[in-house]
């Protein structure tokens, strides 16, 4: 019963989100907050690489908090996949400086940089999508919905890209090159 009541709650939000997105195109408003063109491999410059799996992050979490109350389950399957985005903000950093010459010292400092990375960019953007949210209004307020549902969208589509880079994390700590974090 679980499984049925989880398998209607994400048709639910997935018909929002097309309703949403198909509305907004109807009134060519539509802006995305990132640009779905091209898969997010396919950006050749890490920095806006790691921005768009960073708006992503942040969308991720925003729609978890909308969906909070009334639907829990896909709310926490959100913030799973914000938590995802933002190991692959670390990951898109810390794969571009690895050279097969690179030294501890230098992993080091590449692997603190990376993760500072990947908690600072998520949460720029999630304030930058919360100051949006604020000064939207009345109409306004479904297109900032429908920019935000569009996004998520091509987030969605860039899930694959995404593991890629949760495979590589999990491969380095199994390395040994990363000291994992007592907990």
């Amino acid at each position: 019963m679980n499984n049925l009541i989880q398998k209607l709650a994400m048709f639910v939000t997935i018909s929002m989100v097309a309703l949403s997105v198909c509305d907004a195109n109807a009134n060519e408003k539509i802006s995305p907050y990132v640009d779905g063109s091209k898969s997010f491999l396919e950006i050749k410059d890490v920095n806006r690489q790691a921005e768009a799996w960073a708006m992503c992050a942040a969308t991720y979490d925003v729609m978890a908090e909308i969906l909070s109350e009334s639907q829990p389950a896909r709310s926490q399957q959100l913030k799973e996949l914000a938590n995802g985005a933002e190991v692959t903000v670390t990951m898109a950093i810390v794969s571009d400086g690895l050279t097969p010459d690179i030294t501890q010292d230098r992993f080091n400092a590449l692997w603190s940089m990376a993760q500072l990375s990947g908690t600072e960019l998520p949460r720029t953007r999630r304030t930058m999508l919360a100051a949006d949210e604020e000064s939207s209004a009345g109409e306004k307020a479904k297109e900032f919905f429908s920019n935000l549902s569009a996004t998520m969208e091509i987030c969605f589509k860039n899930l694959e890209g995404q593991q890629m880079y949760i495979d590589l994390w999990r491969e380095l700590a199994k390395s040994g090159l990363l000291q994992m974090p007592k907990e």
